[in-house]
């Protein structure tokens, strides 16, 4: 079980080792070499738990510059071999990785590093305590195909007395050696085995290519029957889907079982099942519940068919007594926008705001409101029309619905204020700013937004905005412009804007004449208030940068400030950089026009070649607007399209550039094609692309290009996942959405 290793033959090879520069940043891992040699020699154990921790806190840095975690790896998976501190080891190694918490650009270098450490830990497969075996499973689980792994796991099968630590052998095996997993699990279908691992054993088998049968979906069904004593896991991230989980993280056999039947052209056989845990009836049911959305998720993720089948099934977990499967429940319906409209009854039993009065304690309630809370931000977010009496009746606790109803809430369909005016919702914000004391929540930011959105039609609240000039200087003098806008109201809303200026800061005085600006058309205050925070501290340079621009021609007397800006400060203190520049740059170019092309030329060339993708975009967003006067940075751009981070933004700058795709050009027109057909299936919103291909057709779509996308509007799986999943079905609605718009279909 414990290899018997000394010292010397565990830190074997460290004196040879060549650490990068960078190394570790944390404690005394800064030093690897000696941290090492203290968790292997030191006789105090003080001294090894404080290279262990030091150790444990390094490693799972998300900067992948410390190389050195790759090199530690195999030192310490003979440390753990040999005995010292094996449970911590195993946990430490597993959670590298498996990249848990902190996700890397070199995860995959991370994950091969630990799995090659494998045949030297599978001996801890026999090890007495279960923890031990755990981790090494799980690690097992991560480390990809391996015989040897299978073969160990196939020998510890008939010794391993743990339920629950036989089904995550199975599930290793199963990754370890799919035929080994599959022999295995033959024999382990049969309704005197346990539920769990005739579970895994159906998967296995699943995978393996096996028909659906009778059996497979009794051993199925059976794990739904079962679990009642199953208690509640702690929640945990999962970096995937960059979610939190209500699920054992070691127990996902039932979610893969339906999404391979999903993805084998079985979905109704998937929902068969989802039903069967929903039908389960007695103790257990909010197990059964997280389960069930467990799998529900990924299916509606994955599969274009499957939201609008299994949201009446989301409905009735809505509905459930367990308030965490509720409210998980309620969360998956936002995601599906559009598609969760079956199920607005059930989000009204809780936005209506009957749970909380049943509550039975102050915690419950407190769920019960939370619950209720995204709920009405639900049908908000549906237009449901029963939801605006609801958020005018419980507004000063309605914090989510509100942000859902003016577009900041992460979960909006829109980025702006969607709901149309209401007289209720009207005399609610009123009374809401009136008495701050009946809120829960900063109210006066979003309410700002709601009676702008409405315009004159909320002149009436006109008297509760104007305290707010004084207090909500950045919110409350656009609304008080966008409300008194031609109405009787204008001429005492401007003068009280003058009066709020008076006193207020540099950073306070930009955002009141740019409601001046929009109230009576004036620049000059504009430019007044704007000149001397380009003089200011940062965030007011930056916000008057940005309203520099906003004015166009009227912003000349700022020229000779901006042209000043276009060189980053130096120092050590962060300040303005580059792409504080390029914003400075992006300025002049609306105020002056194409003339000032060669003044930008320099600004652009540099943020070209910056290390930061972000400041890359930038520049290439200038560069585009600059159009013919870009065309000396043609060749820089042109490495730019190898990165989805840049790729539009450089795709649109080279077209803009005359010669720059095509024969002669720097890119070549099919290869700028086939680039830009792909990003239609990768970015948050592929209008730009698709705006961008009919640029390269001329004013239409390429025929080739059009049967593409015909076929990408036609698949059932939604395009690969790139980054977190939490808004991957919406993304794809907005992007089947823009298809047949480009498609007219």
């Amino acid at each position: 079980m414990t290899a018997q290793y000394d010292p010397e033959t565990i830190l074997a090879g460290l004196a040879g080792e060549d650490w990068p520069t960078i190394g570790f940043s944390r404690g005394t891992a800064a030093d690897p070499a000696g941290t090492l040699r203290a968790l292997v020699s030191a006789d105090n154990e003080n001294v090894r738990e404080e290279a262990l921790g030091s150790f444990w806190g390094a490693m799972r840095a998300r900067v992948p510059a410390y190389r050195a975690t790759v090199q530690v790896i195999p030192y310490l998976a003979r440390a753990c071999a040999a005995g010292i501190h094996q449970e911590t080891l195993l946990e430490l190694l597993h959670s590298v990785a498996n990249g848990e918490d902190q996700p890397r650009n070199d995860q995959d270098e991370l994950t091969a590093a630990v799995a090659a450490q494998v045949p030297l830990l599978l001996p801890l497969l026999a090890h007495d305590d279960e923890d031990i075996r755990r981790w090494l499973i799980r690690i097992v689980l991560l480390s990809g195909r391996s015989r040897e792994s299978a073969e160990a796991i196939r020998a510890r099968w008939a010794e391993e007395s743990d339920p629950a630590l036989r089904s995550a052998l199975l599930s290793a095996c199963r990754i370890a050696d799919p035929d080994i997993a599959a022999e295995i699990g033959a024999d382990e279908l049969g309704p005197d085995r346990d539920p769990e691992i005739r579970l895994v054993a159906a998967l296995n088998l699943v995978r393996d290519g096996a028909s659906w049968t009778d059996e497979l979906e009794a051993a199925a069904t059976a794990w739904a029957l079962w679990g009642s004593e199953i208690e509640q896991v702690e929640r945990w991230f999962d970096t995937d889907s960059g979610d939190w989980k209500d699920t054992d993280p070691d127990d996902q056999s039932f979610e893969l079982l339906l999404q391979l039947l999903a993805d084998r052209g079985e979905l109704p056989v998937a929902i068969r099942l989802l039903d069967a845990v929903l039908a389960a009836e007695g103790p257990g049911a909010g197990t059964r519940g997280r389960r069930a959305l467990a799998a529900i998720e990924p299916l509606c993720a994955e599969f274009r068919t499957a939201p609008a089948l299994l949201a009446p099934r989301l409905a009735s977990l809505v509905t459930y007594q367990d308030l965490v499967v509720a409210g998980t429940a309620v969360g998956q319906l936002r995601r599906l926008g559009e598609e969760g409209r079956p199920a607005a009854d059930a989000l009204l039993t809780h936005a209506s705001g009957e749970r909380v009065a049943e509550a039975e304690d102050k915690f419950d309630a407190e769920d019960a409101d939370d619950v209720a809370d995204n709920a009405l931000g639900a049908l908000v977010d549906l237009g449901d029309p029963r939801a605006l009496p609801l958020l005018a009746r419980d507004l000063p606790h309605r914090k989510e619905a509100l942000e859902t109803a003016v577009g900041t809430s992460p979960w909006s369909r829109h980025d702006k204020p969607s709901v149309p005016f209401d007289p209720q919702l009207l005399d609610a914000a009123r009374d809401l700013i009136r008495n701050p004391d009946r809120r829960n929540y900063g109210a006066p930011r979003y309410l700002c937004t709601l009676l702008a959105s409405w315009g004159p039609q909320a002149a009436p609240a006109l008297p509760e905005l104007y305290p707010l000039l004084t207090t909500q200087r950045q919110y409350a003098p656009g609304a008080v412009a966008a409300v008194a806008v031609g109405t009787e109201a204008a001429a005492e809303a401007a003068d009280r804007l003058r009066e709020a200026a008076e006193d207020a800061s540099v950073y306070d005085r930009m955002p009141i004449a740019e409601a001046l600006h929009q109230l009576t058309g004036d620049t000059v205050q504009l430019v007044e208030a704007v000149r001397p925070g380009l003089d200011d501290i940062l965030y007011s340079k930056r916000a008057a940068v940005g309203r520099a621009g906003r004015l166009g021609p009227a912003g000349e007397p700022l020229l000779p400030r901006l042209r000043e800006l276009l060189v980053p400060e130096e120092g050590e203190r962060v300040g303005w950089d580059l792409g504080d520049c390029l914003s400075a740059a992006s300025a002049i170019l609306t105020i002056a026009g194409e003339s000032a092309a060669d003044e930008l030329i320099p600004v652009l060339s540099q943020g070209l070649e910056n290390r930061d993708a972000r400041t890359r975009a930038s520049a290439a967003r200038v560069a585009g607007r600059l159009g013919a006067g870009a065309a000396p940075l043609a060749e820089r751009i042109a490495p730019l399209l190898e990165s989805l981070a840049t790729f539009l933004p450089a795709a649109r700058a080279l077209l803009a550039i005359p010669g720059a795709v095509g024969p002669e050009g720097v890119v070549d027109r099919e290869e700028l094609t086939e680039a830009l057909l792909l990003v239609v299936d990768s970015a948050e919103h592929p209008g730009t692309a698709l705006d961008l291909l009919r640029e390269l057709g001329g004013g239409s779509l390429p025929a080739a290009a059009a049967d593409r996308l015909r076929e990408s509007l036609t698949a059932e799986r939604r395009p690969p996942l790139r980054g977190f999943g939490l808004h991957r079905i919406r993304t794809d609605q907005r992007r089947t959405a823009a298809l047949r718009a480009a498609l007219g279909e």
